[in-house]
């Protein structure tokens, strides 16, 4: 069993590590992604220093892809076991966030996360999103500020969702306890959490600058 899970964590990790944004920004500029705009190696920084909004969208499908493949394989290669599943899911947003090929960085996951959601229950992401609007239109119209609302709020979400409904929306057949499929959401988005916290720290930063500035006059 041991053995087993950690080859569906390899597996994901190593699917994770596929630099998406990276590659895109090589083979169109010849520039280092981690070296423009915040560094970050995902779709939102390659659309801010690009300013083409297709290779942003590109770039986020494609990182999607990277969560679908991964669920896809394992259910291949692990059949209906579903903490082999969630484990390799986990593992790859993982790989994606802290990807060792490029010096442990990596982007913040959310576009991974959705692949694989998307895949084993496609009802998170809905949660995910109405918690970003939420964030952004009555908390502060601030990407970050969004993102980081939309993960802990649909967290919460998820968790007080009745088990019906989940089992409901659940794609897999093989998910027999709901308490995995919790832990399984739980994992993956305190994994896009950690990768908010420096961006989170940078939004109080400015508003403590702005705040000054503001008794200052």
């Amino acid at each position: 069993m041991f053995v087993a899970l950690l080859g569906a964590a390899v597996l994901g990790y190593a699917i994770g590590l596929i630099p998406v944004a990276y590659i895109l920004m090589k083979l169109t500029s010849g520039k280092d992604i981690r070296k423009e705009g915040t560094g970050n190696i995902g779709a939102m920084n390659m659309y801010e220093v690009t300013g083409k909004r297709w290779i942003g969208i590109l770039t986020f499908l494609l990182d999607a892809i990277k969560g679908v493949a991964t669920v896809l394989l394992a259910q291949l290669l692990f059949g209906h076991w579903f903490l082999a599943t969630a484990v390799a899911g986990v593992a790859c947003v993982a790989g994606h966030n802290y990807n060792v090929l490029l010096g442990g960085k990596g982007g913040r996951g959310l576009a991974t996360a959705t692949g694989v959601f998307a895949i084993v229950n496609p009802f998170m992401i809905v949660l995910w999103d109405i918690m970003y609007l939420t964030g952004f239109y009555v908390i502060r119209r601030d990407v970050r500020v969004a993102s980081m609302v939309a993960t802990l709020g649909s967290g919460v979400l998820i968790f007080s969702t009745p088990e019906r409904v989940l089992r409901l929306t659940t794609l897999l057949p093989e998910v027999y306890s709901v308490t995995e499929l919790k832990l399984f959401a739980a994992a993956t988005l305190f994994l896009i959490f950690v990768r908010f916290v420096g961006p989170m720290r940078e939004f109080m930063g400015e508003e403590h600058e702005k705040h000054y500035s503001d008794d200052a006059e």
